[in-house]
């Protein structure tokens, strides 16, 4: 690198204010970088287009604060290594900068100047939306914008952003037309919570899929992860024993436990699918993670059920666009699907017969009372935390959904790029043909 510029490219000897200012900030030097208040004036003048005969009272004498503070909280600051090793263009970087600035200055002005303060004392930017009772994370990457929304379920992917002017409004369309789920589907489907407990045993099982929503300036782009399914892995209740089952015995109770509900009359046909789906899906959890063929008592696994996310992006295009412009900001919504599941206690008592039995199962056959035969099937919202149980739970959660919740939007993989159904993803556990040619989980 020639002597007379820096890291950024730029010559040192006439580097612009603007320019200046950003590389006091991005650049660590063993020689300290001073800005003057001079230079401040002039970016909050000339880059920020700021009009200081206009400001709101006060503001003026603290401008250098308000300017400091929000360079200071600019999120992008997290992605500054990935800058630095040459994963961004100076010019973009710089740009999403600018364009933080710009927005926090003009809404400053616009706003009342004793909220902006307030707001510059928290040192607290959140640049992505999140929802509220749900498992979002933050994806800060970029956005200039912190909001955070409150709305019912209906409208969490019905959102949109349009503008008027240069402002940002927050719009919601209309939600798909409902279509009825298997229970495959709705034990897959996002914030559904399952328990299942018998005498014998009582697992419970999460849809955890978790949502990444936020607005960037660029279309979103995520490379396949080579790492485990497995996120995390812990004991719900630490003062108990593990026990460790293979997943061929639990199939084979699982068997013999439905061979002992059709031999009965109680059960209706109905009923029987929906046990012999929820059992199936569980028997599926323990055999796609792959841990020694088994599962343990006491044990809680958290793993996605693909290795890289889907996609939905909202594009917003401003008035002035052209259709060959690229839209300006994307609302972006990442769709992770995993499932969380425990098995809370597992413990038949096997007795020496030919074929294969157990007590429970063996009680099952010789019953006449429902509340023996049949298992306590309980459902739950994790997003409305509302449950349901009973001989009716599957139905009434189904309504649920239905009418708070609606249908869930198409969405793309981030691989192949292909448009599916979330109906479709649900009935086969969120796989599709792209990921079953690339992914390496069995």
């Amino acid at each position: 690198m020639d002597k007379s510029e820096d890291l950024l490219g730029l010559p040192t000897e006439s580097l612009p204010v603007a320019w200046k200012i950003f590389k006091a900030f991005v650049l660590v030097f063993d020689d300290e970088i001073s800005v003057t208040e001079d230079e401040l004036v002039s970016y909050a003048t000339d880059d920020l287009k700021l009009n200081l005969d206009e400001l709101p009272a006060g503001m003026k004498q603290d401008l250098m604060v308000i300017l400091l503070g929000y360079m200071n909280l600019w999120p992008g600051w997290n992605d500054k290594d990935d800058f630095l090793n040459g994963k961004f263009k100076k010019e973009v970087y710089f740009e999403r900068f600018q364009k933080f600035m710009l927005h926090k200055m003009k809404s400053t002005v616009e706003e009342v100047y004793t909220s902006a303060v307030k707001d510059l004392d928290k040192q607290v930017v959140k640049s992505a939306i999140k929802f509220s009772k749900s498992n979002n994370k933050s994806d800060p990457k970029f956005s200039p914008y912190a909001m955070s929304i409150q709305c019912p379920p209906a409208m969490l992917n019905t959102i949109l952003f349009s503008n008027i002017g240069d402002d940002l409004i927050m719009q919601h369309h209309l939600a798909s037309d409902w279509q009825d789920l298997s229970t495959t589907q709705l034990l897959n489907w996002p914030h559904v919570e399952l328990t299942f407990r018998t005498k014998d045993i009582c697992f419970v099982r999460l849809q955890a899929t978790e949502f990444t929503r936020y607005l960037s300036f660029e279309a979103h782009d995520s490379n396949k992860s080579n790492q485990s399914i497995i996120e995390d892995v812990q004991e719900t209740q630490p003062i108990y024993k593990r026990k460790c089952y293979s997943y061929t015995f639990l199939k084979e109770y699982f068997r013999v436990y439905m061979e002992a509900l059709i031999s009965t009359t109680k059960v209706s046909p109905s009923k029987l699918e929906e046990i012999q789906t929820i059992l199936s899906q569980f028997l599926e959890d323990v055999r796609y993670i792959d841990v020694n063929n088994s599962i343990a008592t006491n044990t809680a696994v958290l793993f996605r059920l693909s290795h890289l996310p889907f996609i939905r992006n909202k594009r917003l295009v401003r008035d002035n666009d052209t259709k060959a412009d690229e839209a300006r900001v994307a609302y972006c919504e990442e769709i992770t699907p995993k499932i969380n599941f425990a098995l809370v206690y597992f413990m038949p008592k096997q007795k020496d017969t030919v074929p294969l039995s157990f007590e429970h199962t063996d009680q099952i056959k010789a019953s006449q009372k429902m509340k023996v035969i049949l298992p306590w099937i309980w459902y739950k919202c994790s997003y409305c935390q509302v449950e349901y149980s009973g001989e009716n739970s599957k139905n009434r959660m189904l309504d649920h959904l239905k009418n708070d919740h609606k249908m869930e939007p198409d969405v793309h993989c981030i691989l192949c790029k292909k448009q599916f159904k979330v109906l479709d993803l649900a009935a086969c556990r969120w796989k599709h043909r792209c990921l079953e040619s690339t992914s390496t989980a069995k």
